[in-house]
């Protein structure tokens, strides 16, 4: 079925926080102000959704999701989606440009903002979204940059600045601990394994035995080779983040399961193969 050739059906969307009462934004004003809109636009309004005592930073509204359901159910007859404005739908840039140019746009449906005069479906609408593309890629490099800068200064101030948490260890109350148990293994591996077991051997004990890996159903050769190769096993580590590269040394950050003598030794062995 094909959108309306006649009369433009939009849905409606108003929200007010619980802090923004005092605002010029109540429920029935945004109401009003979009009835009028579309009136003046000659606009079939067929369905507003309201969420009240909501932030816009929260997606997990009910009006908010029960209009994303009417959408996906409708979108071959809604052409539109009205807010007074922008903010009522999100306060956050990355959020709403995400709303309009990936979620509104596969179910080929436009925004329109009454007091922004910002409409999706003309020229001048579609190059203000080109410009709020624009500032919206500068926030999120901005918050990429944040975010980098805090994981290395943590780094350096020799605490954990993110990353994945080794067989051996767990996350409790936002501090690595050992994991007493599988301590247990990963000495247990690094012994097997300078005594003379193939990796692919320890794996096949490993399951046989019903241990479980961190990942993945079953132990597997490379994930033997991968633990007797961790350093961190040691109490040393090198902080590498995807982004920084930056090869920080860390101590003490994780608790050492086994002694740096029996670490030479496999390093050693390794070596040799």
């Amino acid at each position: 079925m094909q959108k309306s050739k006649g009369l433009k059906k939009v849905i409606g969307y108003v929200r007010v926080s619980s802090e923004s009462q005092l605002e010029n934004t109540s429920i029935s004003e945004q109401k009003r102000k979009i009835e009028a809109y579309c009136s003046s636009q000659d606009w079939q309004l067929v369905e507003l959704f309201i969420d009240e005592g909501f932030s816009g930073s929260n997606i997990k509204r009910p009006g908010y999701q029960n209009m994303m359901k009417y959408l996906s159910d409708n979108s071959n007859e809604i052409e539109a989606v009205v807010v007074l404005k922008m903010d009522r739908a999100h306060r956050n840039q990355l959020n709403l440009l995400k709303f309009i140019k990936e979620e509104l746009s596969a179910l080929e449906v436009d925004f329109v903002s009454v007091t922004e005069s910002f409409d999706t479906s003309t020229h001048i609408g579609r190059m203000m979204l080109g410009i709020l593309s624009t500032f919206g890629e500068f926030e999120r490099e901005t918050i990429n940059e944040r975010t980098k800068g805090g994981r290395l200064a943590r780094a350096n101030e020799n605490k954990r600045a993110g990353g994945s948490i080794p067989y051996g260890y767990k996350l409790e109350d936002g501090q690595v601990k050992a994991d007493e148990a599988q301590s247990k293994v990963v000495k247990r591996i690094f012994t097997e394994y300078l005594e003379g077991d193939s990796a692919n051997k320890i794996a096949k004990r490993l399951n046989n035995e019903g241990i479980k890996p961190k990942r993945g159903k079953a132990w597997t050769a490379k994930q033997v080779l991968l633990t007797v190769k961790n350093e961190t096993y040691t109490g040393f580590n090198t902080y590498n983040g995807k982004k920084e590269k930056n090869n920080i040394r860390q101590k003490g950050i994780f608790k050492a399961i086994i002694s740096r003598q029996l670490w030479n030794k496999v390093q050693t062995k390794l070596s040799e193969q």
